[in-house]
């Protein structure tokens, strides 16, 4: 049986790992040919080997990428269309996390935090609007937003910049599901709490949990594949973890 994303084209950034890598791993297995990015070519490099031991040859193609650097971001979305062909679906996965208490936050790491998570989710979403735009055939996007970043749950202190990051992406999840609306877009967000991650190690090793990366990236299929869920657009899943 062909899978749900059957010959669709899916670029997946923090691919190297985490809930980057089980997503990547999942869309191959449903038939997408899959582009994974993150900045680590060496982790990049074992999980393509991987996809395309178990699921076939050449499914997985990796395009070493910094999501904060426009040039690189234009290059990888380029490097998609050349070798792939125009794109479906784009999952904004990268991230990453630094703790310093407020008061003691440099200039430096937060605009590090800034410019990978929102500006990285700004600049990569913007290259696939122009390429589903073109293609004129709609497209799916899957934004990483977190617990961190929606009014209720708890929040943890030393992760100001992280927060206010993933606040900003569920801001342009929302603008973004509008403005795709003419063009068949799809844009939706997933907030998740705490994944057993090296990234919950780094920042809340103190929380355990039971929820892995596969558990996500099952949610994120659910988001790409337009016959699971149809014209769903501007919907933020909130997963609360299943905590030990």
């Amino acid at each position: 049986m062909p899978g749900a994303l059957e010959n669709k084209v899916a670029v997946v950034t923090g691919a190297g790992r985490g809930i980057g890598a089980a997503t990547a791993r999942l869309f191959a297995q449903e038939g997408a040919r899959v582009v994974l990015a993150s900045r680590s070519e060496a982790q990049l490099r074992a999980v393509a080997e991987e996809i395309n031991h178990r699921v076939g040859h050449d499914r997985a193609l990796t395009v070493p990428t910094d999501v904060s650097d426009e040039i690189q971001v234009k290059h990888l979305f380029e490097t998609t269309k050349i070798s792939l062909g125009p794109l479906d679906i784009l999952v904004n996965n990268a991230a990453v996390v630094e703790v310093r208490d407020f008061a003691k936050m440099d200039l430096e790491t937060w605009e590090k935090v800034i410019s990978i998570n929102l500006r990285g989710a700004f600049l990569c979403c913007r290259e696939a609007f122009c390429q589903m735009m073109a293609h004129g055939k709609g497209g799916a996007i899957v934004n990483m937003t977190s617990l961190a970043g929606v009014r209720g749950p708890e929040k943890f202190k030393g992760l100001s910049a992280y927060v206010v990051s993933k606040y900003g992406v569920l801001g342009l999840s929302d603008i973004l599901a509008v403005e795709g609306k003419p063009y068949g877009i799809r844009v939706n967000s997933i907030a998740p709490g705490a994944v057993d991650t090296l990234m919950l190690k780094q920042a809340a090793p103190f929380l355990k949990t039971k929820t892995g990366p596969d558990d996500i990236s099952r949610a994120i299929l659910f988001l790409a594949d337009e016959r699971q869920s149809g014209h769903i657009s501007g919907a933020n899943i909130e997963i609360f973890s299943n905590e030990t």
